[in-house]
């Protein structure tokens, strides 16, 4: 990472005409995040805090630009956090979930990101849209839709070419929780093995706990693993763990469904025997809520992970929760 002038700060604030005020502001401290004299790591979703908590330690001050309980989709970054992420020792960056943050990494040198989509494989955005979205239909609806939707955009919801929730996959979590062990090292050499081992640490629990969700998700029968949710946001647990989501919305979860897209979602709960409709705390349930009261099944929660909803839940209980919801859904 290239050094930076601790000028840059002012200078950018001034630039800004934020005044004395912004600048007395700046220089009272803005991490708003944990830890304490560590270097400074920028995140924008829970999974990403999870990691560079368990592997930084007591040598990092996390910053998470995602308010719990919200929709981290539509993250808006103020003055003070653009500053924080151009001053930060380093920003994990998953492009295309956040169009405020990669607009913001754009706009600077960008040296002191980590761009997760270099670690770890991402898949394509048609896997938890086009494709697992529009079951239900004929291949003449699902053509029809795909190039309906070919052009739209959400403003603050366009993810690009591929899906970002990633975190889904344990073992995907592990390999970045490597990476981040690397670039920490990187950054702090006397501490490199330190966040060596802590990274090996994680790997271990995050492999248990896939072996541990592939025995539960085995013992439900292929032809019962379809789940509808409100979006199409567990393309990756459903392609780890051999399962069928069904999103009422793409991965964008502002997206309205068509009553063309109701009627293919009837037909999935009816021909596959669903019996529950899942929404997220973060996203709106009520077009959830209201097609499981229409067709008379139930309707429950789902966690997405964009932003942890307890401190009591850390990452891999949510996981598990989230497998017992599903599993006594199939039973």
């Amino acid at each position: 990472m290239s050094p930076r002038s601790p000028l840059s700060r002012r200078t950018l604030l001034t630039t800004l005409g934020l005044g004395a005020g912004a600048a007395l502001l700046a220089a009272c401290g803005e991490s708003g995040g944990s830890g304490g004299g560590g270097m400074t790591v920028v995140t924008s979703a829970y999974p990403l805090s999870f990691l560079v908590t368990r592997i930084g330690g007591e040598h990092v001050e996390l910053t998470d630009l995602a308010t719990p309980g919200a929709d981290a989709h539509g993250l808006e970054l103020s003055v003070k956090q653009t500053l924080l992420i151009e001053e930060a020792d380093l920003v994990l960056q998953i492009p295309g979930f956040q169009t405020a943050l990669d607009d913001a990494i754009a706009s600077q040198e960008g040296e002191n990101v980590l761009d997760v989509s270099s670690v770890i494989t991402l898949l394509p955005a048609e896997a938890g849209s086009a494709e697992e979205g529009h079951a239900g239909e004929s291949e003449e609806e699902h053509a029809e839709h795909a190039e309906e939707g070919a052009g739209d955009s959400h403003e603050g919801h366009d993810h690009g070419p591929n899906d970002p929730h990633f975190w889904h996959d344990p073992v995907r979590m592990a390999d970045l929780g490597d990476a981040i062990a690397e670039r920490l090292g990187e950054l702090s050499p006397d501490h490199a093995e330190e966040f060596t081992a802590a990274a090996g640490t994680v790997r271990e629990e995050l492999e248990e706990l896939d072996a541990e969700l592939t025995a539960a998700y085995e013992e439900v029968a292929d032809e019962r693993r379809t789940f509808i949710t409100s979006h199409a946001a567990y393309t990756y647990l459903a392609d780890r763990y051999d399962l069928h989501q069904v999103g009422i919305s793409g991965i964008d979860p502002d997206t309205e469904p068509s009553p063309q897209r109701l009627l293919a979602l009837e037909t999935v709960v009816r021909e596959e025997e669903v019996t529950t409709i899942f929404f997220e705390a973060t996203a709106s349930p009520k077009v959830a809520q209201t097609l499981a009261e229409n067709l008379g099944i139930d309707s429950a929660e789902l966690d997405n992970l964009e932003t942890q909803q307890s401190p009591d839940a850390d990452y891999p209980a949510v996981m598990r929760s989230n497998c017992t919801a599903l599993t006594e859904s199939w039973a």
